[in-house]
């Protein structure tokens, strides 16, 4: 079956799937948190603030579209490269952590969060090479 007869997933279900999919590694972030680095619910209920609350709530929003997205994009439009920068800048992550003696199970924690800082980039990365990838589909298949 040629990849241009698979049949494309809803957009509903895709973008559920995504959102699914973001959601498990910000609760698997957060559970490892809580097992592997010792982290307190008690430490984080005490400073918990408005703006802490805010910063909390963009920074989960960040990590599922950052994640999540490129998850969607291939399930509804079977595009590639989003899915190529997401894996790449994760293992990119960890080599960094690991080539500067900085990799252990306490600093993976404090990797992701500079990673989900600079998820900005990846976005436009998912955008430029997704909507690149997908021109390029689009024009091939034309007879």
């Amino acid at each position: 079956m040629d990849s241009r007869e698979r049949r494309q997933t809803s957009t509903g279900t895709a973008a559920l799937v995504g959102t699914v999919v973001g959601l498990g590694v910000v609760c698997l972030y957060l559970g490892l948190g809580l097992l592997v680095a010792g982290w307190k619910i008690s430490d984080f209920l005490l400073r918990l603030s408005p703006s802490t609350v805010g910063y909390f709530v963009g920074m989960i929003a960040l990590v599922v579209v950052s994640v999540g997205l490129p998850i969607a994009v291939f399930l509804r439009f079977q595009l590639v490269s989003p899915l190529v920068v997401l894996v790449l800048a994760a293992l990119a992550w960890l080599v960094l952590g690991a080539v500067q003696g900085l990799l252990s199970l306490e600093t993976i924690f404090g990797l992701a969060l500079y990673a989900a800082y600079l998820s900005p980039i990846a976005l436009v990365l998912y955008g430029v090479l997704g909507g690149g990838e997908y021109l390029f589909r689009t024009e091939t298949s034309r007879p």
